[in-house]
């Protein structure tokens, strides 16, 4: 319907091309009316006008008297014949007799040359006329002739003249109705041409309006259609990602249930055999630990020194060809760096023996090991969960948050470094050794740092670094 109002509209409004292609049509046609109306007004301007009557003097070679010269007469015709002007100038009045009056001895007189005859039709333009040539000495007539013949000679001229004037209306005449004729039928072939045009131009602005139209109405219903299916896969996707997330969850959720079932009944279970074989457990437990501990300890040691060594080794053979470049300056940083290394080594040294005999005494003799502080609470009849280790582990447990699977064939172990600050909160958490699960090893380093700060030990002052392992099942 839009579409309907705006060709409407286009087909009313004042400036529409087809309009001013129509008056162009028609100032064509006035402007040629106009043009052979202003060509006929100059031919009637121009027309020649009724001669007046002129006095003329023949010549005759005095053969014959009675000798009528047709040739010359013609010549003097066209001679005196006017051009065509558009405003001539005024001819000479004649005498008032017709007839001559002839001379014996005439003087020769200058007579206009005789010129070529006009073409037929000439065209109407301004011209000077030319000025008179003198003519050579005629000869002396004989024999003066008849003034009748003069006289008959100037009305046939006159009606010759006349004859042509008429011809030549009768030519503009007819020259002006065949171009009316023609700029009639120009005007004609014209309009039906722009009609032809302009339907033609119609139809072809109709055939692409409808284009245009049908080429924006597949766009759009394409563009619904992709938005509909988008919307429709963005919902079903959204509706899997929902429900795989919803079945996770209550995957997770069940499986944390049945672990924490499953560790109250472990819990439980092993609350009611304890008393039975606490003593003889703890005792094998304490004593692998110690060895487990003691094994990665001295690896751990071992592979720090070699690091050590080969971090020296690959420092010295820099400095060397270092050195090399600038001999003197390399020398002097060669000997402080190399005493800077063996001083940086005896201090890691010294605190590494510091840390182990802390250890042994405080933290690790409170696990288990013969001499430590934890056996002699033993000793003293406090058992190993009333030592240090205990109260370390009953820190930490609660707050090593993971779902803990049914137990298999292994025991996954994280070997840790706590370091503290000399209040006993926890500065830094170190995994010195993976149980291979990075969630469980993440949920461990989140416990131990949770427990900040950690239980005093027996002697009052925390060691800088605690060095411990967390097990799964224990």
């Amino acid at each position: 319907m839009s579409l309907f109002k705006r060709n409407t509209s286009h087909r009313i409004s004042p400036l529409t091309p087809e309009q001013r292609e129509e008056r162009r049509a028609l100032g064509y046609a006035v402007g040629m009316h106009v043009l052979l109306f202003v060509f006929m007004l100059v031919g009637f301007v121009s027309s020649p006008t009724t001669p007046q009557p002129v006095q003329v003097e023949l010549w005759t070679d005095g053969v014959s008297p009675n000798a009528q010269p047709e040739e010359p007469i013609a010549e003097e015709e066209a001679a005196i014949e006017p051009e065509p002007e558009p405003e001539p100038e005024p001819a000479p009045e004649p005498e008032p007799e017709p007839e001559p009056q002839p001379e014996p001895a005439p003087e020769p007189q200058p007579e206009p040359e005789p010129v070529p005859e006009p073409a037929p039709a000439p065209q109407p333009e301004p011209e000077i006329a030319p000025e008179p040539v003198p003519a050579p000495p005629v000869p002396e007539a004989e024999a003066e002739p008849d003034p009748e013949i003069a006289l008959e000679e100037a009305r046939k001229r006159q009606e010759q003249e006349e004859a042509e004037r008429k011809a030549k209306e009768e030519a503009e005449r007819k020259a002006k109705e065949e171009a009316e004729r023609k700029a009639k039928e120009d005007a004609e072939r014209k309009a039906k041409e722009d009609a032809e045009r302009k339907a033609k131009e119609e139809a072809e602005r109709k055939a692409k309006e409808a284009a245009e139209r049908k080429a924006k109405e597949d766009a759009e219903r394409k563009a619904k259609e992709e938005a509909e299916r988008k919307a429709k896969e963005d919902a079903e996707r959204k509706a899997k990602e929902e429900a795989e997330r919803k079945a996770k969850e209550d995957a997770e959720r069940k499986a944390k249930e049945a672990a924490e079932r499953k560790a109250k009944e472990d819990a439980e279970r092993k609350a009611k055999e304890a008393a039975e074989r606490k003593a003889k457990e703890d005792a094998e437990r304490k004593a692998k630990e110690d060895a487990e501990r003691k094994a990665k300890e001295d690896a751990e040691r071992k592979a720090k020194e070699e690091a050590a060594a080969k971090a020296a080794a690959e420092k010295k053979a820099k400095e060397e060809a270092a050195r090399k470049a600038a001999a003197d300056k390399k020398a002097k940083e060669e000997a402080a760096a190399k005493a800077a290394a063996e001083k940086k080594a005896k201090e890691d040294a010294a605190r590494r023996e510091a840390l182990r005999a802390a250890m042994r005494g405080d933290a690790l003799g409170a696990a288990g090991i013969p001499g430590g502080t934890a056996d002699r609470n033993q000793a003293g009849g406090g058992g190993g969960d009333d030592g240090y280790a205990a109260k370390i582990r009953a820190c930490i447990r609660p707050r090593v948050i993971y779902n803990v699977p049914p137990r298999g064939s292994g025991n996954p172990t994280v070997q840790f470094r706590a370091t503290l600050n000399p209040d006993g909160t926890v500065q830094e958490v170190q995994i010195n050794r993976s149980s291979g699960i990075t969630g469980f090893d993440e949920a461990v380093r989140k416990g131990i740092a949770a427990c900040s700060p950690f239980p005093a030990p027996p002697s009052g002052k925390y060691p800088r670094q605690i060095d411990g392992a967390y097990r799964m099942y224990d």
